[in-house]
Formats: C-alpha cells, sequence, structure tokens
C-alpha cells in the first residue's frame, strides 16, 4: 500500500514519489471532494495557470490506467460531499457530492490542462514509456500528447473518474457506541 502522507519522504521530489508510488499500485484512491474540485474549476487551460498537483495526480492515475502501464488496474475514488452548515439537520455530516454548486464546478472545468501541469504528466508519461528525454519544446510532445489523448478537457478526466466504481462519504448514519461491536 502506498499511502502518500506516509510514504512521501520530507525534502525529496514528492512528484516523483508520487508518480513512482502510482506506478506500482494496483488501485489509486483518490479523495474526490467539493473542496479538491474549487482550485481546479479556476484554472483556464491557459499558460497562465499554474501547475496544479492534485489535477497532475489526476491525469496520472487516468494515463497509467488507459496505457496500461505499470500495475495499476482501476481507479477507485471516494467522494466526499460538501460539508454541512452547523445548524443544518445532519451537521457535522457531509452533503450529497452531486449537489448543484459541484456539478456547475463540474462543467466549469477548463477545455484543457494548465501546459504547467501537463509537462509533469508528459515527463514521466515519456519516461515510463520509454519515450526517451522530454522538454517543452521536444517535437515528441504533441505525437506523446495525442497518443495518450492528454490534452483532453479536464471536465472529461475528473467525470471519468467519478464515473467509476467509488464510495460516497455523505448521508451516512451517526455513529454511536451502541452500534459499535
Amino acid at each position: 500500500v502506498f499511502m502518500d502522507s506516509k510514504r512521501l519522504v520530507k525534502g525529496e521530489d514528492w512528484q516523483e514519489g508520487f508518480s513512482s508510488g502510482l506506478l506500482k499500485s494496483r488501485v489509486a484512491i483518490p479523495l474526490v471532494s467539493a473542496g479538491m474540485l474549487g482550485p481546479i474549476a479556476k484554472l483556464t487551460g491557459g499558460n497562465e495557470d499554474p501547475q496544479d498537483n492534485v489535477l497532475v495526480e489526476l491525469l496520472l492515475m487516468q494515463a497509467l490506467l488507459e496505457q496500461g502501464r505499470g500495475s495499476l488496474k482501476t481507479i477507485f475514488p471516494v467522494l466526499i460531499g460538501p460539508p454541512r452548515q452547523p445548524r443544518e439537520s445532519g451537521y457535522p455530516f457531509t452533503t450529497n457530492f452531486f449537489s448543484p454548486a459541484v456539478n456547475a464546478a463540474l462543467e466549469q472545468l477548463a477545455d484543457r490542462p494548465s501546459p504547467a501541469s501537463l509537462r509533469i504528466v508528459c515527463e514521466f508519461m515519456a519516461d515510463v514509456t520509454q519515450f526517451g528525454s522530454l522538454d517543452a519544446g521536444s517535437a515528441i510532445w504533441p505525437q506523446l500528447m495525442e497518443e495518450m489523448d492528454l490534452d483532453r478537457p479536464v471536465r472529461d478526466t475528473v467525470k471519468g473518474i467519478l464515473q467509476r466504481q467509488g464510495a460516497r462519504l455523505w448521508d451516512h448514519p451517526p455513529i454511536s457506541e451502541d452500534s459499535l461491536p
């Protein structure tokens, strides 16, 4: 089991550690929440966008799975709905992930990943597929993006992960001591 919060070592290149861990994993379990979508929804796909690490992770998961590279066999998302408000019934639990606000955020996702995020994914996938050394000016860059469909809309990447068999964390009953074995 590769758990990034346990396996990534302080001071080491987290991208390499995460990517290598994902390459060796059989199942990727991304935690997908309304809070995770917020920063991704602000991206436009333009050159001014910063690298988004969560987006890089999602793109890597999908690329490794679709290309049959490494050990990854499936993606099992855990969906976490928006938090209920303190005076709302059911507080402190979460509400349905597929709320109107989350659905609106999904539709606002960019038509393409930011070049900074794509660069990280392309460089890693080039290593994994033995495409060889790759830099942003490399002639192989467009070929790699096209062959692996890395340039698809961000909303398609996220929706593709959401359509997989997963687990939901909302509307669960409260746990009491009486219900514990």
